[in-house]
């Protein structure tokens, strides 16, 4: 359905399809979405007849891995927990493998964006809202791929025989058609629906006569390759080519403003494709008096992996603030600075707590990044705090530096706090009270407002010093 151009997307936008004309639509594709057919099924291997029998609750990217159970560690997702899986259940589950699939040994391919990617979508006021506004028009995918190649199993892979990957043979955006980035089927997988089971689905909890049970898989699937770029996924772009963002531990919050929302040159770090586009539709239309109250969200998700090893499911919402034109340059720079300020100062923090707990600091290795967690997430509301007072004085000319350091001042005292909290300054009669002095004199030292690292991520003004 996508629309053919702009002012036609505005148009469904505005005024939704019927029920009907939903219904007709899905219908020409709706052959490519049949869980059990005979020939081609959703997201399984057309012709595999053979491979390794796994039970169902594989299909989970979550549930213990063969390592994890001989290694008796399958502690908080408990092995045979999931036997049985109605039809609804096991769609959604091999959906959710083939778009999110990690590494998962030799041949086994990840999905098309990697193992864990991240998803941005722009959220609207209801659901209709969220699904149109990350709509693309046709001709947009014409720099993306192939959109000559319309045949519907170059969108839907699984409606022919596979492109395996014995000899790392490789499929790329031109190979077939752009569309498929929404369909990709790294995995070679078919249901068993012959030995259908009795009972309560072990995921949903509803009765069932149709209950799965297993599947077989093979390796060498699809290898996806060749600078895909997924319009729903932030990218990273450097000497290696376009790659696209995948979480790490510790969420998603402001920190991540620059490359989800905005642009970061110097990291080469780009939002999705949708969320420019959506940018340009609004200056275009004025979607935010049209369409919106308040100015929308992006809703950004994804899977954290180690690997095979699915650590934390993450999802977040940010603002999507949107101010005039002819301020938006500055308005962007400012934030890129604030974002950046941030990111040195949360980085001495941890680093002077490490100094404090520690004596040779340089060799102590661990994870400390609960501490950046906690200082990104509790200077988020000073951060859209400092945003919408930004917004009012770039609209009126006037300056930012006393802004610029307030946000300072309040990022400092957030610092100084954590690292009483996390440096047992409060157990001083037991820790190293010199080495925790020491520590947070470095920390005043490294976060003044003097310092000119931090001067100069802000553009603030340097003062020349001349010694008489």
């Amino acid at each position: 359905m996508s629309p053919v151009t702009e002012r036609a997307w505005k148009n469904v936008l505005k005024n939704p399809p019927s029920p009907e004309d939903l219904k007709n639509a899905f219908e020409k594709v709706s052959h490519a979405f049949e869980l059990n057919g005979n020939d081609a099924r959703f997201m399984q291997d057309y012709d595999l007849a053979e491979g390794s029998e796994s039970q169902i609750d594989e299909l989970l990217v979550e549930m213990p891995g063969g390592n994890t159970i001989k290694k008796n560690s399958d502690h908080f997702l408990k092995r045979d927990s999931v036997k049985k899986m109605c039809f609804p259940c096991c769609a959604t589950a091999l959906f959710t493998l083939q778009t999110n699939a990690p590494a998962g040994g030799q041949g086994h391919r990840t999905s098309l964006r990697g193992g864990g990617p991240l998803t941005t979508l722009v959220k609207g006021n209801n659901l209709w809202e969220t699904i149109w506004l990350n709509i693309l028009e046709e001709g947009d995918f014409k720099n993306l791929g192939d959109i000559e190649k319309s045949d519907l199993v170059n969108i839907f892979p699984w409606l022919g025989p596979t492109n395996t990957s014995e000899k790392n043979q490789k499929v790329t955006s031109s190979d077939v058609n752009p569309k498929q980035m929404f369909w990709g089927m790294p995995r070679r997988i078919r249901i068993n629906f012959d030995a259908l089971e009795t009972g309560t689905c072990e995921i949903c909890g509803k009765e069932s006569h149709d209950l799965v049970t297993g599947y077989i898989s093979k390796n060498y699937g699809i290898n996806y390759e060749g600078g895909w770029r997924h319009v729903l996924t932030p990218h990273t772009e450097d000497k290696r080519g376009i790659l696209p963002v995948h979480l790490n531990p510790g969420g998603i919050s402001y920190r991540h403003w620059l490359g989800l929302i905005q642009n970061d040159g110097e990291g080469g770090k780009q939002p999705a494709f949708i969320v420019n586009k959506f940018l340009d539709r609004h200056y275009k239309f004025n979607l935010l008096n049209e369409v919106f109250n308040r100015n929308p969200a992006l809703w950004a998700f994804g899977y954290d992996f180690d690997n095979m090893k699915a650590r934390c499911w993450y999802e977040s919402q940010m603002p999507l603030i949107i101010v005039n034109e002819y301020i938006r340059a500055e308005y962007e720079n400012v934030i890129s600075q604030l974002i950046k300020s941030a990111d040195v100062i949360a980085g001495n923090t941890r680093s002077c707590i490490k100094e404090a707990l520690f004596r040779y600091s340089n060799n102590v290795k661990g994870d400390l990044s609960f501490i950046d967690s906690k200082f990104w997430k509790d200077t988020e509301p000073e951060f859209y705090r400092t945003l919408n007072e930004l917004h009012g004085l770039l609209a009126k000319g006037e300056n930012t530096v006393e802004l610029k350091l307030s946000w300072l001042k309040s990022l400092a005292k957030t610092s100084s706090k954590l690292f009483d909290e996390y440096s047992q300054s409060e157990f001083i009669g037991t820790a190293d009270p010199k080495r925790i002095s020491l520590a947070r004199r470095d920390l005043a030292k490294y976060n003044s407002p003097k310092g000119q690292k931090l001067k100069t991520i802000l553009g603030l003004p340097i003062e020349n010093s001349t010694k008489r």
